[in-house]
């Protein structure tokens, strides 16, 4: 079974750049352009979540909230990857349940390597 990752980004080239380059690594990428898109979907699926930060209505941390407080995927892993670069920042997503912090822009290399860190530990 391949591995699901959902990526949550309101930037619609950030989600197709990272689908693209994880769909060439193996995995099955679905996205969607903001939390409610997502929250509306069936995540149990899902084995990670890359998520934005800055969204229009729900954050990327709200997301994250409302998934540590759901039983059927609180253990699913989340990597944020957002703009907010300070260190206020990753270390509130962090604290909040994220299990990486990647800062926009990135490198491509380094996102692939981090997802597979974070899918080894889970």
């Amino acid at each position: 079974m391949r591995i699901k990752i959902l990526v949550i980004d309101d930037e619609e080239s950030i989600c197709e750049i990272l689908k693209f380059n994880l769909e060439k690594e193996g995995y099955e990428v679905d996205t969607a352009y903001s939390a409610e898109e997502a929250l509306d979907r069936d995540l149990s699926g899902y084995s990670l979540f890359i998520v934005d930060i800055m969204m229009d209505r729900l954050s990327g941390f709200d997301f994250a909230k409302r998934i540590k407080n759901n039983d059927a995927i609180e253990n699913t892993p989340i990597i944020f990857c957002s703009a907010l670069s300070g260190e206020d920042d990753t270390v509130m997503g962090l604290n909040i349940g994220g299990d990486d912090y990647i800062t926009k822009p990135f490198v491509i290399s380094e996102v692939l390597a981090r997802v597979r860190a974070v899918l080894r530990r889970s």
